[in-house]
C-alpha cells in the first residue's frame, strides 16, 4: 500500500501567508491558491488590487503543476517545442502554462501545489519559490 502524503491545512496556510508576505517585500499585488495532490482548493487569497482575473489564474497554475507534477513554467517550455502537445494543453480546462505554479513536494511526492498571479515582470515565479519553502515548516 502506498501513502500519499498530505498538505494539512496549516502547512497550506504557511504557504499561502510566506507567498503573500514575499509578494509585499516586491510591493506586487497577487493572488495566491494553495491545493491539494487532487487539485483541490485548499487555500486562496487575493491581495487588495490584485485584479479579480487573478485568482482563477493562480488556481489553474497551482492545478496544473499538482497534476502534472512540474513547475508550469517548466512545462510551458517543454510544450512550446510541440506545437500539438501546446494546443492540446492550451484548450484544456482549468490548466495554465505561465510561470507561478510549483509542486509542493512531501516525503519525494506531489502533496500539493501552489499558484501565484498577478505579478507583470516575472515576479509569480519567486513568489511561488517563497511559498514552496515555507512548506517544510
Amino acid at each position: 500500500m502506498t501513502t500519499i502524503p498530505i498538505l494539512s491545512a496549516a502547512a497550506a496556510r504557511r504557504v499561502l501567508d510566506a507567498a503573500l508576505a514575499k509578494a509585499g517585500q516586491l510591493n506586487v499585488a497577487v493572488a495566491v491558491a494553495v491545493v491539494d495532490s487532487g487539485g483541490n482548493l485548499q487555500t486562496l487569497a487575493r491581495m487588495d488590487t490584485a485584479t479579480f482575473w487573478s485568482t482563477t489564474i493562480a488556481t489553474h497554475k497551482a492545478v496544473t503543476a499538482a497534476g502534472l507534477g512540474v513547475p508550469t513554467v517548466a512545462f510551458g517550455k517543454f510544450a512550446a517545442q510541440d506545437p500539438i502537445l501546446l494546443a492540446t494543453m492550451a484548450t484544456q480546462p482549468g490548466s495554465a502554462l505561465l510561470p507561478g505554479g510549483i509542486p509542493i513536494v512531501v516525503d519525494g511526492a506531489i502533496a500539493g501545489a501552489i499558484g501565484v498571479a498577478g505579478g507583470t515582470k516575472g515576479e509569480d515565479e519567486p513568489i511561488a519559490e517563497a511559498g514552496v519553502v515555507a512548506a517544510a515548516g
